[in-house]
């Protein structure tokens, strides 16, 4: 069997689930190829278009909200970009198509989802698409596609929003969360083995997410640095220039403070950094928030843009974090109690085990796998 495993670059989010279905797919003997949806079509000039304004949008968020709003109650959806790349890139596709043929294709991103799908449709070509919406809680409308062969949610809230925007009922289906083999294949580790595993001190831990792009906030940071709170900020994400100079620029105007930081960027070792930490802060990131959760960490969110408002209504829902977004004396209070009493950690444990989601990326491409050798064995 032959399948497409499909992302767009848009920080990690995309990626990391299609390398995880992608390497359960391997790993069950599937001839598996990994390929960017621009980079497949030759549209490297759209993804540049594509990033820029997702960079714009995370760095301005009223303006992301007003985009995203309106196009979830557009009518016109992703038809428009659907009709172009059908117009520039079908030869494109059908040649690749000639070189790899896939017995299905795997998409993280409404992109590949819908265009290929859609496309696929109008060529006459009959290899299903199976989408899986990162945004797990909800899903974009320009997602929406009546050429899905199945549309994956690892939540059944997800599921519901999703069949209120008008996805076909038979095309839905509640599938685990891929997990990342970097969290899900190695073995968990109490908090003084993990810290002591990747070099960090015996003390109250905050890991600082600053997401794919390294666009976030730091102003919990300089509150925390400020009150010069006992406690060790672990940062992690994309960490530009620009960023690292204003974290050394941030650093150096309090060189007397108790806080130790530690700025790692991007790390492999996910597990170890969630086991290390007390608690997770930073912008409301799908894939952390949920390899939180399985890690059974509390998340606090202190910046949330409108695709992911879904997010923050699951993690209060379960109560296994905050939605504090933009209240910095909230966040920084929360963080002090914490640190004050920090058996209301120990309180929150138990609600982790009543989050209904399923973890494995295995499971998930054995329901497409599954779900191809029935069609094939129709033709």
């Amino acid at each position: 069997m032959k399948g497409l495993c499909v992302y767009i670059k848009a920080g990690k989010g995309h990626y990391v689930p299609a390398e995880a279905v992608d390497s359960a797919l391997k790993r069950d003997g599937v001839d598996s190829r990994l390929i960017d949806f621009f980079s497949y079509l030759d549209l490297e000039f759209m993804e540049k278009v594509n990033q820029g304004i997702w960079r714009l949008m995370l760095k301005i968020p009223f303006l992301e909200k007003h985009l995203f709003s309106n196009l979830d109650n557009s009518k016109w959806g992703i038809g428009f970009l659907v009709r172009i790349v059908y117009f520039l890139r079908k030869r494109k596709l059908k040649k690749n198509l000639c070189i790899f043929r896939p017995d299905f294709i795997f998409a993280t991103h409404p992109y590949p989802g819908t265009i290929l799908s859609s496309i696929l449709n109008k060529l006459g070509e009959d290899i299903p698409v199976y989408f899986y919406s990162t945004d797990v809680f909800s899903s974009p409308r320009v997602a929406i596609c009546p050429y899905l062969r199945k549309f994956y949610l690892p939540t059944v809230e997800g599921i519901e929003r999703t069949r209120k925007m008008g996805q076909k009922e038979d095309t839905l289906a509640l599938c685990p969360f891929p997990l990342q083999d970097s969290v899900a294949k190695v073995p968990r580790l109490d908090k003084k083995e993990a810290r002591k595993k990747i070099d960090l001190e015996e003390m109250f831990t905050i890991q600082l997410n600053l997401g794919g792009e390294g666009l976030g906030s730091l102003a919990l940071l300089e509150a925390i640095l400020k009150e010069d709170l006992p406690v060790q900020v672990v940062i992690i994400g994309g960490i530009r220039d620009a960023m690292r100079s204003s974290l050394e620029n941030l650093i150096a105007r309090y060189p007397q403070s108790k806080v130790r930081i530690q700025i790692r960027g991007f790390v492999k070792n996910v597990s170890e950094y969630l086991a290390a930490s007390d608690v997770i802060v930073g912008r409301a990131g799908i894939n952390t928030i949920v390899e939180a959760i399985y890690a059974h960490r509390p998340f606090l969110i202190t910046e949330l843009v409108y695709i992911v408002i879904a997010s923050a209504e699951y993690v209060e829902k379960y109560h296994v974090g905050w939605n504090a977004t933009g209240d910095v004396e909230k966040q920084l209070g929360i963080i002090k109690d914490l640190v004050r009493n920090p058996w209301k950690l120990l309180e929150m444990e138990e609600n982790f085990g009543k989050v209904p989601i399923e973890y494995s990326s295995e499971k998930l491409a054995r329901m497409i796998t599954d779900d191809v050798s029935s069609l094939l064995e129709k033709k």
